[in-house]
């Protein structure tokens, strides 16, 4: 820049200097052309040189500021701190002594499974295997007794059958009957001592010991007859009079027809028998021969089997 003004001052300068030297004289000199005056000329000079100056002066350029890049920021795992641990301290189970009980008693063993099927008015024999797991021994004073549900016509209290030392086992054996009517039936059932005062099975001698049946309705029907005649084989003075037996058996409540039908082609009126349970009823029927004859006789159940069953066979010899 000082440079610039030493170069204008020293223009500024020559130019007055010109300046002088074109000032009129005596006698003028007529000109060719049109001549610049001095001073336009030393300021065309001065603003070439200005210019120069400003071309080669650096001019200061905007600087950016540097772009930052987001870097991501990397995950540190948390590295879990350790608690010192205290060894458990072990726990024992805790053991509960049984009680000691005089009368008390535990299940071994059955007859009869729970929901056996049986016909209406069939009887059966229910047998329980039971453990004497009390102190007392049971004496034949001790018994067995019904304590609810169907009794199915058993006796309600049995004596033990001997006794029962402690650790020892006893069978306990009662007769039932299936009831007429189709239904699942229940019988419970627990021990007694000598002072009357009922006990059972289990850790505190309350539980009860059961049968349980279902009864099923059975289609009614003749099951069999059993026939027989009195006297099967007779000789001596006739005429003489034949007596014969049916034994009928039913499978269940309900009303037979029938007739009797002998070996000469004979039959008798039909008649009926009425059953209120399964089982077995006797009917007879008479005949009687003058002469020597051998024969039968037998029974057709009309309703509910229309079916013949086996005779009962005779013989009368006569003189």
């Amino acid at each position: 820049m000082k440079k610039v003004l030493m170069m204008v001052s020293t223009v500024l300068v020559m130019a007055l200097i010109l300046s002088a030297c074109n000032m009129p004289r005596g006698t003028t000199e007529p000109t060719t052309g049109p001549t610049e005056p001095a001073a336009t000329i030393v300021a065309r000079t001065v603003s070439a040189l200005l210019t120069q100056s400003a071309m080669l002066t650096p001019q200061a350029t905007a600087t950016q500021p540097p772009v930052v890049q987001p870097t991501a920021a990397v995950p540190t795992a948390e590295v879990p701190t350790l608690a010192p641990t205290t060894p458990a301290t072990p726990v024992l189970p805790t053991i509960t002594p049984t009680p000691q009980i005089c009368d008390r008693g535990s299940f071994v063993s059955e007859t009869i499974p729970d929901d056996t099927e049986y016909q209406p008015g069939t009887s059966f024999v229910k047998t329980w295997r039971i453990k004497n797991n009390g102190t007392c021994t049971w004496t034949t004073a001790y018994s067995f007794v019904f304590v609810s549900g169907d009794a199915m016509g058993a006796t309600t209290a049995i004596p033990l059958p001997s006794s029962v030392a402690p650790g020892a086992t006893v069978d306990l054996t009662v007769t039932l009957t299936a009831p007429a009517t189709a239904n699942t039936y229940r019988g419970d059932w627990m021990l007694q001592n000598a002072s009357g005062v009922r006990f059972g099975l289990g850790d505190k001698a309350d539980k009860k010991f059961w049968v349980q049946i279902k009864v099923v309705s059975a289609p009614f029907a003749v099951t069999s007859i059993a026939m027989s005649a009195n006297p099967s084989n007779y000789s001596g003075v006739c005429p003489v009079t034949i007596t014969f037996t049916g034994g009928m058996t039913a499978s269940a409540p309900g009303t037979v027809t029938y007739y009797w039908e002998r070996s000469d082609g004979a039959k008798s009126a039909t008649q009926s028998l009425a059953f209120t349970a399964a089982g077995t009823q006797n009917v007879t029927y008479t005949w009687q021969l003058g002469t020597t004859y051998t024969g039968w006789v037998k029974i057709y159940v009309d309703a509910p089997n229309h079916q013949y069953f086996a005779p009962a066979n005779f013989t009368v010899t006569c003189p």
